[in-house]
């Protein structure tokens, strides 16, 4: 309907949108993965397998929440991550540590400024940085809680929001990026911690050796 209103355009500008947000998820998860496989000495190659099915999860439901306990599991089971520091970490990660979510919220930011032709100063940048590491740790858990950050975003920082129903409309797409790169950054962060702590079975890594996670319920 957008596009017939306004323009083809429109929806090269989406793209545009797009493309951006999955070309920051791929470089951050690139530099997760080179990081975790140059402190934790582990063969990087294995990974995808391991991350396979709370991936699948993870781009089906947009949802951290819904993924996190299959998270727990996999981070344990499969990763070797020890289940006192999967507990603490993954927990911890699931509200504090979305970089898929503040990731975009900054692209958007930059991408309201573009539609309005306003040039940003330092501090708005850093404020908007700001807001977008707060404002993430209350809607992470909830699926389509986008607009009203969305909304708050170009408020606050004086930005038009007129711009922000293209971004709805294709938000569930972004949901896809951001939470792939929460849940998967979390296990990053659990392996590294382990790996600190020697708390990392480089045989169940290996797959040489399986365990057993706690029940959720009992975290």
């Amino acid at each position: 309907n957008m596009a017939g209103d306004v323009g083809v355009s429109v929806v090269t500008t989406a793209l545009k949108y797009l493309g951006t947000t999955l070309l920051g998820v791929l470089i951050l998860t690139a530099l997760f993965v080179v990081v975790v496989a140059v402190r934790t000495r582990l063969n990087p190659w294995k990974l995808p397998t391991k991350l396979a099915e709370q991936t699948v999860i993870a781009v089906t439901t947009t949802s951290s929440a819904v993924t996190f306990p299959t998270v727990l599991k996999n981070t344990v089971e499969r990763v070797g991550v020890s289940q006192r520091v999967a507990n603490f970490t993954l927990s911890v990660g699931l509200t504090m540590g979305s970089y898929g979510a503040v990731l975009n919220y900054m692209i958007v930011v930059m991408f309201l400024a573009q539609a309005g032709d306003i040039r940003l100063s330092l501090g708005q940048i850093v404020l908007g940085m700001a807001l977008a590491i707060l404002l993430n740790m209350g809607t992470i858990t909830v699926p389509g809680g986008f607009p009203v950050v969305a909304m708050f975003l170009a408020t606050s920082l004086d930005l038009p929001f007129a711009a922000v129903g293209l971004l709805i409309a294709v938000d569930w797409f972004t949901g896809i990026f951001r939470t792939f790169l929460n849940v998967n950054g979390d296990t990053f962060v659990a392996m590294l911690v382990a790996n600190a702590e020697d708390e990392i079975d480089r045989d169940v890594y290996n797959g040489t050796r399986t365990v057993e996670a706690d029940d959720i319920e009992e975290v």
